[in-house]
C-alpha cells in the first residue's frame, strides 16, 4: 500500500466522508501542502500505536479550543469525534470542562462552532 493510499485511509477512518472534502480543498489551493496532510499527518502520526482514534480526536479539538482556532480545523475535527464515536452530549461536556484552561471567549466561540457541525448532521 501506498504511504499516500494509507493516509486516505485513516483520514476516511477519522473523518469519514469529511476527509475527503478537506483534501479535495486544500488540493485546489496547494496540492503540496493537501499531500503534506495526507502523508504526514494521517499516515504517519495518526498511524502510529499508542492512542485510540477516540483519544487522537480529543486531544485535537482540546487543543484547538485552547489556541482559540475556531475555523474549518475545529469543524473538521468536531465532525471526527462525531465520526469515531463521541456523542454531541459528551463535545460540549468537553467544552464545558476546559473553560477553566482555555477562558469563557474561547469556550463560547467553541460551543457555536459546535451548533454549526452538530446543525449539519
Amino acid at each position: 500500500m501506498s504511504l499516500k493510499q494509507k493516509g486516505l485511509d485513516r483520514l476516511h477512518d477519522i473523518l469519514g466522508e469529511n476527509g475527503k472534502t478537506v483534501v479535495e480543498r486544500l488540493t485546489k489551493i496547494s496540492p503540496d501542502f493537501a499531500e503534506y496532510i495526507v502523508n504526514f499527518v494521517y499516515a504517519d502520526l495518526y498511524a502510529r500505536p499508542g492512542l485510540s482514534d477516540k483519544e487522537r480526536e480529543l486531544i485535537v479539538v482540546t487543543s484547538l479550543i485552547s489556541q482559540g482556532n475556531t475555523g474549518i480545523p475545529l469543524k473538521t475535527h468536531i465532525h471526527g469525534m462525531l465520526n469515531v464515536g463521541w456523542t454531541q452530549a459528551q463535545i460540549i461536556e468537553l467544552i464545558i470542562f476546559i473553560t477553566c484552561y482555555t477562558g469563557f471567549p474561547a469556550a463560547v466561540d467553541a460551543l457555536v462552532t459546535a451548533q454549526e457541525v452538530f446543525d449539519t448532521l
